[in-house]
């Protein structure tokens, strides 16, 4: 049976709700006028006007004439259609079945949700796009995104390591996505976004393509095209909304800012060539009408990446517009549909570009080439396991390059700071499990999984030490073997000082230590110039927890571990872990580790991942700065 071919010219009313130019500038609408914007405790619903939609839609230079007509007559429709336009913002107060509301992280929301066979029915929302997005507004769904990573990961990790799972596999990133879904925590799961998601920044990367799911960043667990589907679209035509491109189809082409995709269908699985003819239906019908109505749709690139759980890594690259659509023979001989996008301007750094870039860093680090710009190869001359660079291409700043540097703190032992536990150490043979003494001061179970992640945060992680007969292989052993993650401190007109990654980091993988002179904290010092343990929020609590969606999941099997003694003087001796920026949406966390017979009044300072961090971007940690300010 042949495919039908696509439609050669535009319907005569070509109207798509609401169509916004992608290209044009941000609206000066006050953000209180935005679509999705669950604001903490409104006074009263915001009303949405027609003019919030109302942009021009210019033509790009580079556009083919027919399309800027074609651009000049949807906004003609589009006028003629705002005036009988009516939106009204969500409140979060209002019944959970509104449309446009955004089910928030709390354990109120997740009672207050419908059954799964409900929420399936209430899956048909309203499609939105978001405008007049400020910095407050971005932190803020930041912030809800950033929960929903942590209570998948919490999820997937606890069914990772049960062994009595019943199923064929143990797809703990399925079980985890399904168990949210089935409490309401999928992010925008009743509304239909066209556009940017809120909370999610070009460049974020995901190991698991349900992950996707719940974030609202692509619906589908499987298809590579999520797409809204006619019934609520008022011209009765899908549209396309996000694509998934793993460059898995013989006809495929990329280049970065210029994409190539082909629609879904007419292979099998895990094969590049065709044996069958596309078809025009569907998620690719709705690509080629999310070209006619010049609809933005969000791209995600897969590539194979080993330092992943998942060996797979999804790279969110921002907005990209279908420029071409046509259908016919392929490289295989077979019938195709083939998009052609171009990426929208104006946007971050393309993410997977910069997956690039931190690869060529490493290689000219390794072979001793400074790259333009850096200042030094190495700023722990040897001392780390891997050489950590120093970028500035800013200024002409290098103070940094004259203290000296300490890989690791010395902690005393003396009476000066408290008495010492003695503990003897335990006698396992090559790994330690759960009858070892040392885990057992952990509360029982293992700290660390297998794949060197931290289960989850608590107030205090008990390693074995130097009297210990394990070897240094010990999963209990995991922060001893230093750094694994290539980093680099670069100069930034923001931070100033900032440290970030070359590698892809696993959320709960190790990153390094702090380190400087401990000094006892009743010492005065300059506050510029050391660090605080006690003043540290304790961020290791939201590391594990998934209380959201496991009502007997809680921390209260920890035992009390009094705060440190001592305060971390970096006016002389530190390493590069000080450089580490402030934010409160951090990306990782500090976390208190003793090692066997070490003073329980001085722990080391371990900083762990708590998100997906790809190469090139900023590490942060909470410094409890916004505590001390106040409001």
């Amino acid at each position: 049976m042949e495919s039908p071919p696509p439609p050669q010219s535009l319907p005569p009313q070509i109207l798509l709700t609401p169509k916004p130019d992608p290209d044009a500038p941000p609206s000066p609408t006050p953000t209180t006028h935005t679509a999705l914007i669950p604001k903490p405790e409104p006074d009263a619903p915001t009303a949405l006007t027609p003019e919030l939609y109302r942009r021009e839609l210019e033509p790009s230079p580079d556009d083919h004439p027919d399309f800027a007509l074609q651009l000049r007559h949807s906004q003609l429709q589009l006028d003629a259609f705002s005036a009988n336009l009516r939106l009204t913002a969500p409140n979060p107060q209002d019944d959970v079945n509104l449309q446009v509301s955004i089910p928030l992280p709390s354990d109120a929301a997740a009672t207050a949700t419908p059954s799964s066979a409900t929420k399936k029915r209430n899956r048909a929302g309203e499609m939105v796009r978001v405008t007049s997005f400020t910095p407050q507004d971005h932190a803020h769904f930041r912030s809800i995104v950033r929960h929903a990573r942590l209570t998948f990961e919490a999820l997937r990790g606890i069914y990772l390591r049960q062994d009595n799972y019943d199923g064929a596999r143990n797809r703990s990133d399925l079980r985890a996505s399904s168990k949210m879904l089935s409490l309401g925590l999928w992010l925008y799961r009743n509304v239909r976004i066209v556009g940017p998601i809120p909370g999610v920044q070009v460049g974020d990367a995901f190991a698991y393509r349900a992950e996707l799911c719940v974030v609202g960043l692509h619906c589908t667990p499987q298809a590579g095209i999520c797409y809204i589907p006619a019934s609520l679209v008022s011209e009765g035509h899908p549209v396309a909304t996000s694509i998934v491109s793993s460059g898995g189809y013989l006809d495929d082409e990329d280049s970065g800012d210029v994409l190539v995709y082909t629609g879904s269908g007419g292979r099998q699985r895990n094969r590049v060539e065709h044996h069958a003819d596309q078809t025009l239906e569907r998620g690719n019908l709705a690509l080629h009408y999310s070209y006619h109505y010049g609809v933005e749709v969000r791209v995600i690139r897969c590539h194979a990446c080993e330092s992943s759980s998942s060996r797979k890594v999804y790279v969110y690259d921002g907005l990209y517009r279908v420029v071409s659509s046509t259908f016919g023979p392929g490289k295989s001989g077979r019938d195709v549909c083939k998009y052609k996008l171009l990426r929208l301007p104006d946007q971050e750094e393309l993410g997977s570009k910069n997956w690039c870039l931190a690869k060529d860093l490493k290689g000219m680090v390794d072979n001793k080439f400074l790259p333009q710009g850096y200042i030094s190869l190495d700023l722990s001359n040897g001392k780390e396991a891997f050489p950590v660079a120093v970028c500035n291409n800013v200024d002409q700043e290098s103070s940094l390059l004259d203290f000296d540097y300490i890989a690791h703190p010395e902690l005393p032992l003396s009476l000066e700071f408290s008495p010492v536990k003695r503990h003897k150490g335990c006698h396992c043979k090559t790994t330690c499990g759960s009858s070892c003494s040392c885990v057992r001061k952990n509360g029982g179970g293992p700290v660390y999984n297998e794949d060197g992640t931290l289960v989850r945060g608590r107030p205090i992680v008990y390693e074995c030490g130097d009297l210990c007969d394990c070897t240094m292989s010990c999963l209990n052993r995991l922060t001893q073997r230093g750094m694994k993650h290539r980093l680099e401190v670069f100069r930034s007109k923001e931070t100033e000082w900032g440290v970030r990654t070359l590698d892809l980091i696993q959320p709960g993988a190790f990153v390094c230590e702090y380190s400087g002179d401990l000094v006892p904290s009743d010492v005065a010092m300059d506050e510029a110039s050391f660090i605080d343990p006690k003043s540290l929020p304790k961020r290791w609590r939201e590391w594990g927890d998934a209380s959201d969606a496991l009502l007997d999941d809680n921390v209260s099997q920890f035992h009390h571990f009094r705060e440190p003694s001592y305060v971390l003087d970096v006016s002389r001796r530190r390493n590069f872990a000080s450089y580490i920026s402030h934010s409160s949406a951090p990306n990782a966390f500090v976390q208190y580790v003793l090692r066997g017979n070490e003073n329980e009044s001085c722990p080391h300072l371990m900083v762990f991942a708590m998100d997906t961090i790809p190469p090139m971007r900023e590490l942060s940690i909470d410094y409890g700065i916004d505590q001390q300010v106040g409001p």
